[in-house]
């Protein structure tokens, strides 16, 4: 009997806690479990956000690559009117040899799909371009108009080399407009030596390409521009799942060992395990969505919440920032400053963005907020606000000084919006507006961006023409000598021409002609009609324009002295004017430009002073011939004693600089006689003369001679 209740016992005993132990073992054993596959499904995403990324900066870099030679001077003289298959091999196929940027460049026509030149796994001109790229040629080539300022085309094919990215655009054709357009192909293969140098160790493992067909249940597969298949990618994770739940697995041998000796410790154990695997699953989603150097959500994380307020229909905005002067930090200090640099505007941004939605970073120098709700709009203004503000400061970092500014685009939903994408393309092209106008700025997107940057096409176009057939339009200003009113020199000025269409103020289309590639063609021909009106003013100065962007052309000098002999002028009578914020771009370049100009007697002056940033360092650094004063200044002269000490200051440091000083936008008789007693060397603006043709500049010269010569014989 007492072995019986003493069985009765070990059994009422021991089968609870058997039991028990099973229940809370296949409870723990079925949780491992699904942790594991939740952090392995939240691993995979990340790794398919990783995969997919590769993918588009490869297409975005072979793009940009595409744009860039498509719109290259050097490229369109060497396409039209016949290719110079040497050059596409010397040039084209020399820089694919130092780098890995694409393995092959084709250049075709459209209409006949004919290969003209072929670079990169042999075949030549012979290649078949459409059997090469697998039904792709027709999507690609068929995407484009009659225009060369088109945007490049990519896609993803199966080529006869296997799977690649191709990027097509129509080459610039300069002067050869009616040739017919020609196109260039660069392709870049994803072979293994691709993926083995865009995977990373940590995170994505033996990523190779397969067959479409094998992609279908795993892995990502890829289509082409089409919609069709083309190929798809596949890879090894690092086994997230297995990594978080190693540690608990151990502590649940340890719950199974101590289950017989006590309950309560089982369920300590248990509530343990439960925590750590709770922490481990959450620190690999936190991984997935965030970024890893400033601890941001990141573009994934930011895109998911887009969506689920577009889902929701709850008004949003977002502000976009870049930075501005990041690189120059990152490469004045090295990437280890330019990371605690970006930790820093990280911070900031959270602290100023307290009542957002989300505080985000997209990579690199940009970052992005999101406010929700009907204070959405006001909310981002601003923080846009706070934010320039807050990085007017400069950073100390370890005693390192950093500046930087950041240009911000604002952008709205609206219900007409495609997908949750394009407030961020709406965000991003107000971004670029405010770089465009002096960047550490705000800009809120308007429809009219978009407008306008379809009507800059159109006058590219138009200006290409104006170039090709040179009719543009000059304007020439006198410029008078204080000392006794005669003209001592002209001012060249570039007018749109009055028989298009069209009317465009010349700061539009100059900046045009510099975005679109057109500046140096444009420059060069203003500086010729100038110089051959100026043969019929022999002893006169012309004054021409220039732009910044021309100095970065490494043959600006010998161009603009090949010009100036040809119109056998010589060079002393020739004066280049540039304001002092387009300087600022690249001041060295500048510097050394001036320099071998003014050597061989060309003059430089410094227009619309007192516009700008300039010191009396910054004009020593540049050492001009000639400062001009803006007419913002002049036109206060007689109402503002400080503009009047700004002029006399302008003198005294021109005269220690054995530099003149022209006054512009002179309107009045009394500022006149105000600027000649303050020292001004010459005076320039509708008071004597408005701008006017080289004819009737030239027949206020001749009155001028005859004055003089009746003078002498009196």
């Amino acid at each position: 009997m007492r072995n019986f209740v003493g069985w009765r016992y070990i059994i009422a005993i021991a089968l609870p806690l058997l039991l028990a132990s099973l229940g809370v073992i296949s409870m723990t054993t079925d949780l491992l479990k699904q942790v594991a596959g939740n952090a392995d499904r939240a691993e995979e995403l990340r790794n398919r956000e990783i995969v997919v990324r590769l993918l588009k900066n490869a297409e975005t870099d072979l793009v940009r690559l595409a744009g860039q030679n498509a719109r290259w001077d050097e490229a369109a003289r060497h396409v039209y009117p016949d290719v110079d298959a040497q050059w596409i091999r010397a040039t084209w196929g020399s820089i694919n040899s130092i780098g890995h940027a694409y393995d092959r460049v084709v250049v075709f026509e459209r209409e006949t799909g004919q290969v003209l030149a072929s670079e990169g796994g042999g075949q030549g001109a012979a290649l078949d371009l459409k059997s090469y790229l697998g039904g792709t040629f027709d999507a690609l080539s068929s995407g484009f108009g009659e225009f060369d300022l088109a945007q490049p085309i990519s896609s993803y094919a199966k080529t006869l080399d296997g799977p690649a990215v191709v990027a097509v655009a129509p080459v610039m054709r300069g002067a050869e407009r009616d040739a017919p357009l020609r196109f260039v192909a660069f392709v870049r293969k994803l072979d293994g030596k691709f993926f083995s140098a865009m995977q990373s160790d940590k995170l994505v493992h033996e990523l190779h390409s397969v067959p479409a067909s094998m992609a279908q249940d795993q892995g990502l597969l890829v289509k082409t521009i089409t919609g069709d298949p083309a190929f798809g990618l596949v890879w090894q994770g690092a086994g997230l799942g297995a990594e978080a739940t190693s540690h608990a697995r151990q502590k649940a041998s340890l719950i199974v060992g101590f289950l017989l000796l006590v309950m309560t410790g089982i369920g300590f154990v248990c509530w343990r395990l439960i925590l750590t695997l709770a922490t481990n699953e959450e620190r690999a989603l936190h991984q997935a969505l965030h970024d890893s150097l400033t601890e941001l959500p990141n573009r994934a994380a930011l895109v998911e919440t887009l969506r689920e307020l577009r889902a929701a229909n709850t008004p949003h905005v977002i502000a976009y920032a870049d930075l501005d002067g990041f690189k120059e930090v990152n490469d004045s200090y090295g990437h280890q400053v330019g990371d605690r640099l970006l930790r820093a505007v990280g911070a900031g941004i959270v602290r100023l963005a307290a009542n957002a939605t989300m505080a985000s970073r997209m990579g690199g120098d940009e970052f992005v907020v999101l406010f929700e709700g009907e204070a959405a709009e006001f909310d981002a203004g601003k923080f846009a606000d706070m934010l320039l503000h807050f990085l007017a400061k400069p950073f100390d970092i370890d005693g390192r000084v950093a500046y930087v500014g950041a240009s911000i685009g604002i952008s709205k939903s609206e219900s007409s919006d495609g997908d949750e994408l394009e407030i961020l393309r709406r965000a991003d092209v107000a971004m670029y507006r405010a770089k465009e106008e002096g960047k550490n700025r705000k800009r809120v997107y308007d429809q009219s961006f978009d407008v306008e940057r379809a009507e800059s096409q159109a006058i590219a176009t138009e200006l290409r023409g104006i170039i090709r057939n040179r009719s543009l339009d000059l304007a020439f200003q006198p410029v008078i000598s204080a000392k006794d009113m005669r003209i001592t020199g002209v001012e060249a000025l570039a007018r749109w021409p009055r028989h298009s269409r069209r009317t465009v103020s010349p700061d539009r289309f100059i900046a045009v002609a510099e975005s679109a590639g057109l500046i140096d063609e444009l420059g060069e021909l203003m500086l010729d009609n100038a110089c051959a009106a100026a043969r019929d003013w022999p002893g006169l100065r012309v004054s021409v324009n220039i732009s910044a962007v021309q100095l970065n052309n490494p043959r600006f000098v010998e161009r603009s002295l090949a010009i100036i002999e040809s119109r056998g002028i010589a060079p002393r009578r020739v004066e280049f004017e540039i304001t002092e914020t387009s300087l600022i771009r690249d001041a060295d370049r500048a510097k050394l430009v001036f320099k071998d100009l003014q050597r061989h007697g060309i003059k430089i002056a410094l227009d619309d002073f007192g516009t700008g940033f300039s010191s009396i360092g910054y004009l020593r650094t540049f050492n001009f011939d000639r400062i001009k004063i803006d007419k913002s200044i002049i036109s206060k002269v007689l109402s503002n004693p400080g503009e009047l000490a700004i002029v006399q200051g302008t003198l005294l440091v021109a005269r220690g600089l054995s530099a003149d000083v022209t006054a512009e936008g002179v309107e009045k008789q009394d500022e006149v006689a105000v600027l000649k007693l303050a020292g001004c060397t010459e005076l320039q603006g509708h008071y004597f003369h408005e701008a006017m043709e080289a004819s009737a500049f030239g027949k206020l010269v001749r009155a001028q001679r005859e004055r003089e010569a009746e003078r002498k014989l009196a």
